[in-house]
């Protein structure tokens, strides 16, 4: 797969003196963000930012590493001022399958910085919000499997970045809420909290099919972008985003600072249904989100004829299909077991999505879909535990099969791509309050979509903690 903006598959290589740097600059800011919208970094939503008070809590129990400095993170919270750290880390193998059997470890430090804008200057309803991100490690399915939903939480973009620099305002009260600046459209469209408890990308984060047919950004890439949210009941809200489509932005060499507004386009729009989930509501909750999107620009056609041969059989470029390329999605998840009362979140939630980009000529992933289960609290004497089943399955397109088809038959060896199929089973202990391991084990069926490369077995472990 061609490098997608969100950095899916960046390149690697970046020095270690630059996490003890940023590690160095955290020192100043450790307390959890105040999310803006739906923003979940990866290994952040998870943990809880309540019970500051120094000495009311064990170190284990406490929400943070550092502990609350005698009193200082209060104090900063109280100023509006909420920093936060969070590292995470995977490591894992595949002693069954693949190109080769590897072993490797891949990391995300995440900086963030949220300013409460009321508390400190008296604007009412603002918020400004600024992270980094320093990444490290290899990636397992790049250099040892060759599949292309990686099997990494943290697989790609390896280097330091700069990601969000963005100001939150809420408007009418909570019926509009504006973000812009430098924002990713992924942290807040077509996702949803559930997806941050699997390593693998094709549901961590986002339906990762979208990311193989436009310019769509993820973190840790952000682009210039404005999204507006209106909430007209509390059940009920329609968002819509515009961003700066310009794919070369996520490149590693550019580190988040390249600032410039090339274009073209990307625009994305949702509308969600929240089931009992309001104040008093005794149902079982759920998350119901159709959305579509439209990224401008001229697209290469997959295939097409050319002195009877496929453009890459001819040598000539690819013919161009102006008018640009969209697609739509559904996302849906509803609890249908709860243990306790109407206020617990404990329980057994399935989940699907399912992305479409109806043009085959010139989209790499015309269908998505991942789906599973969640289940939140599985022993009631570990309540914060989260156990998961995960499927992830995409299909290529018919025409860039064609065109490989072709290109065999001049002589290439390029495989045929069909579809590739990833199975997750994962569960994640809340070892301490700022501590959680994650074992996960992953199959994956027919690597890359070509049949040419066994089906792997990965097994391995996350760890999160929380400063």
């Amino acid at each position: 797969m061609a490098d997608s903006f969100g950095g899916r598959r960046a390149s690697r290589a970046r020095p270690l003196a630059a996490a003890v740097l940023w590690i160095a600059l955290g020192c100043l800011t450790l307390l959890p963000p105040v999310a803006c919208g739906q923003v979940l970094h990866p290994g952040q939503g998870p943990f809880s930012h309540e019970k500051l008070e120094h000495g009311l809590e064990s170190w284990f129990d406490q929400p943070y590493l550092a502990g609350n400095w005698g009193g200082l993170r209060t104090t900063l919270l109280d100023m509006g001022i909420t920093p936060s750290v969070v590292f995470v880390t995977d490591v894992q193998g595949n002693p069954v399958g693949g190109q080769t059997h590897g072993f490797r470890e891949t990391n995300n430090l995440d900086l963030d910085l949220a300013m409460d804008m009321d508390k400190l200057a008296g604007l009412s309803g603002s918020q400004f919000h600024v992270s980094f991100s320093v990444r490290n490690g290899t990636s397992l399915s790049d250099i040892d499997i060759g599949n292309v939903f990686n099997v990494a939480q943290t697989c790609c973009g390896h280097t330091y970045r700069l990601v969000n620099v963005d100001w939150t305002q809420k408007l009418f009260g909570d019926l509009l809420e504006v973000r812009g600046g430098r924002i990713a459209a992924g942290d807040e469209f077509m996702t949803s909290i559930l997806y941050g408890y699997f390593l693998q990308s094709g549901i961590d984060g986002n339906a990762e099919g979208i990311f193989f047919n436009v310019p769509m950004t993820v973190y840790p890439v952000a682009t210039w972008g404005i999204r507006a949210q209106v909430t007209p009941i509390p059940q009920l809200y329609a968002m819509a985003g515009v961003y700066n489509g310009d794919p070369t932005l996520g490149q590693n060499s550019k580190h988040g600072v390249d600032w410039t507004m090339r274009g073209p386009l990307f625009t994305i729009g949702e509308v969600g249904f929240l089931l009992n989930q309001t104040p008093g509501a005794t149902g079982l909750p759920g998350n119901y989100k159709v959305g579509g999107y439209y990224a401008a620009g001229d697209y290469p056609d997959l295939y097409f004829d050319v002195q009877g041969g496929a453009a890459s059989v001819s040598g000539l470029p690819p013919l161009k299909h102006p008018g640009g390329n969209g697609g739509f999605y559904f996302l849906l998840d509803q609890m249908v077991f709860r243990h306790g009362g109407p206020e617990s979140r404990r329980g057994l939630i399935p989940f699907v999505s399912l992305v479409f980009a109806p043009d085959t000529s010139i989209n790499t992933m015309p269908f998505f879909m991942n789906g599973g289960l969640v289940y939140r609290g599985p022993f009631a004497s570990r309540p914060h535990d989260r156990a998961g089943l995960g499927v992830v399955y995409g299909e290529f397109s018919s025409q860039l099969a064609r065109s490989q088809r072709a290109s065999r038959s001049a002589g290439n060896p390029v495989g045929i791509q069909s579809y590739e199929l990833a199975l997750e089973l994962t569960y994640r202990f809340q070892v301490t309050g700022w501590l959680r391991m994650q074992p996960n084990l992953q199959y994956i069926i027919n690597p890359g979509g070509t049949g040419q490369i066994p089906d792997a077995l990965v097994a391995g472990f996350q760890l999160s903690v929380n400063f």
